[in-house]
C-alpha cells in the first residue's frame, strides 16, 4: 500500500496557520509530526495508513504517495 512521503524542498510551513503543518492536523493516525512550528514535518511510514488526507490538506503540495 502506498504511504505518504514529504518532499521537503516543496514544504512551506510558513503557509500553515502559526507554522503548524495543516496536513499534520488532518492525519487521522498521527503519522505526521513537527518538532517545532515553522519547521518541516516528518512522516512515519510505519504509522501512515495511506488515506492521502495530507495530500489534500497541504497548500504547498509537499506530500505525495509512494
Amino acid at each position: 500500500m502506498p504511504k505518504a512521503v514529504l518532499e521537503e524542498a516543496r514544504c512551506r510551513p510558513q503557509q500553515c496557520d502559526s507554522g503548524i503543518c495543516i496536513a499534520r492536523k488532518q492525519c487521522p493516525v498521527k503519522a505526521i509530526w513537527q518538532e517545532q512550528p515553522y519547521e518541516a514535518p516528518f512522516v512515519s511510514a510505519g504509522r501512515c495508513n495511506g488515506c492521502a488526507r495530507c495530500l489534500a490538506a497541504c497548500p504547498a503540495r509537499a506530500f505525495e504517495m509512494a
